[in-house]
């Protein structure tokens, strides 16, 4: 494994033995980590994204949404949020994703 990117919430990973040939990428939050492809990673982010819009549901009240629910076909992953933490995971994926592609283009 190598340190793609780190933050104060998490990190994330390039795999050298992914257990899935385009899951390559392992996202590690507290004690949990995910494997996830590129994909994964984009579809997370619209979701971060949207999260910093209000939230309606009787948990919110019209503040911030407090959690985050990510689907696949494999796992469901909800993750409690606040401002804060919304905005480090955004910036984890952003550089993830950006420190992948650099990979790509110049690796």
């Amino acid at each position: 494994m190598t340190l793609i990117y780190r933050n104060g919430y998490g990190s994330t990973y390039l795999l050298d033995n992914p257990p899935h040939p385009h899951c390559r990428v392992q996202l590690v939050v507290d004690a949990m980590g995910i494997f996830m492809c590129e994909e994964d990673l984009q579809n997370l982010l619209g979701i971060v994204q949207k999260s910093h819009e209000p939230c309606y549901c009787d948990d919110c009240g019209g503040n911030a949404c407090k959690k985050i629910w990510y689907t696949n076909p494999l796992m469901d992953i909800c993750l409690k949020m606040n401002e804060r933490t919304l905005v480090l995971l955004e910036d984890l994926i952003k550089a993830t994703q950006l420190m992948l592609k650099i990979d790509d283009t110049f690796g």
